[in-house]
């Protein structure tokens, strides 16, 4: 697993972690750059574990929290209690936290025992292929990566990789952005 050190607060470093997505995913993510901070969020359209359709659209009006994660990702299963906790936080403020698994078709199966396992009671889809669309539109090239997105449609903040006690920060992102009209 690739990981990026970066120096943080008096010398201690900072691990920032993200798994590349397989040949075939990366596949699907050519050439162009990350989706930046600013950028409108490109619209996508999937169905959850309970079958119900989930759009971009559908979730206008609120805050979103998109993450792009799979079963098998080692730093996907340290950031789930994060997303988790801000979910329960912030969801009765209108925060959507929104899983988008890129699990495969053949590993597909393993999503919703997972869900289970990690308390996740936050919108999750296991489509391969509508999440791999939205994957491209997004520009995604390793996971964990994440989007925060205004009520506007708007991507305020994005990363890849997960770093320990990112919740705080990403907390205080989403506190500004509810206030927000």
């Amino acid at each position: 697993m690739p990981c990026i050190r970066l120096p943080f607060l008096s010398l201690a470093l900072l691990t920032v972690c993200a798994v590349p997505l397989s040949a075939q995913a990366q596949g699907m993510m050519a050439e162009p750059p990350p989706l930046p901070a600013g950028s409108r969020a490109p619209a996508f359209s999937t169905t959850t574990l309970k079958g119900k359709p989930l759009s971009l659209a559908s979730l206008r009006g609120k805050v979103v929290l998109l993450d792009y994660w799979a079963t098998w990702c080692g730093p996907c299963r340290m950031a789930t209690p994060t997303l988790q906790a801000l979910h329960k936080q912030f969801g009765r403020q209108g925060l959507r936290v929104v899983g988008l698994s890129v699990d495969r078709a053949d590993s597909v199966a393993q999503v919703k025992p997972f869900v289970k396992a990690f308390g996740m009671t936050y919108l999750v889809s296991a489509s391969p292929a509508a999440n791999e669309r939205a994957g491209r539109a997004y520009h995604v090239r390793g996971i964990p990566s994440q989007y925060l997105i205004d009520k506007k449609g708007i991507v305020r903040w994005s990363q890849s990789g997960y770093s320990e006690g990112e919740g705080k920060e990403l907390a205080a992102r989403i506190r500004k952005l509810l206030a927000e009209k």
